[in-house]
């Protein structure tokens, strides 16, 4: 079983291909506190080349910092943004947009404890995992598994989840798809990916592959407070 670390960084990567838009990737690194369940990302991303001429030379980078501290609070600055906040903080509250869709995220963070390694428990609860081979992530021993994410069996399991994951599958009209994880020795997941194709409500085919790394277990966290943040510097966009 995985076991849960109080902090950890964390890297990310992500590429998928939208029929009629193109190829887009992005990446990211940051820090993940699982005792104030908060943490903060740096994000870069690759647009598709339509997109990107009109974007001019904008730089296609993003900071987030994620404050789990009472609810669910993102907040998001861009140059991508700048049409519409300038070089302010978005702020989107998530826990207040969850509610308005009848679901309650305090219960979830409570269920989840918001962390990165507790999706791995979720997914492989859902379906028989299997090791395939022993690899090495980031220098560590660890053990390659790889499973299919059942989101019927996952909604039946996780009560305070359901909505979200029946809504995902009448989105997409998936009902599984592929996953692996690499464990270390102490069970904690060192990467996670996650493999998707669907077609999209408009029609078209989309494919979405997402890796994630966790390293650094234990690390001292400092997140930027967003109390910090003057409220001059933020734009609500979900108050």
């Amino acid at each position: 079983p995985a076991t849960r670390p109080g902090s950890s960084r964390s890297g990310l990567n992500c590429a998928m291909s939208i029929d009629g838009v193109g190829g887009m990737a992005f990446s990211g690194a940051g820090v993940f506190d699982g005792r104030t369940r908060s943490g903060a990302m740096n994000m870069r991303f690759q647009l598709p080349q339509d997109a990107q001429a009109q974007l001019g030379g904008v730089d296609p980078t993003m900071q987030m910092i994620m404050d789990g501290r009472n609810g669910l609070v993102v907040y998001m600055r861009s140059p991508l943004f700048a049409r519409v906040a300038g070089d302010k903080w978005l702020k989107v509250d998530l826990a207040k947009a969850a509610k308005e869709e009848g679901l309650d995220l305090q219960t979830v963070m409570s269920s989840t404890q918001v962390d990165p390694t507790q999706t791995l428990a979720m997914l492989t609860a859902s379906t028989d995992a299997h090791p395939v081979s022993y690899d090495r992530v980031r220098g560590v021993f660890t053990t390659h598994y790889t499973f299919d994410v059942d989101l019927a069996r996952l909604a039946k399991q996780h009560k305070e989840l359901r909505k979200t994951f029946d809504n995902l599958r009448k989105l997409t009209s998936v009902s599984s798809f592929p996953a692996e994880a690499w464990l270390d020795q102490s069970g904690r997941v060192r990467r996670l990916k996650l493999d998707m194709s669907y077609n999209t409500p408009a029609g078209g085919a989309m494919s979405m592959s997402v890796t994630e790394d966790l390293y650094a277990f234990g690390i001292k966290v400092n997140v930027p407070p967003p109390d910090a943040i003057p409220p001059d510097d933020i734009a609500p966009i979900l108050p």
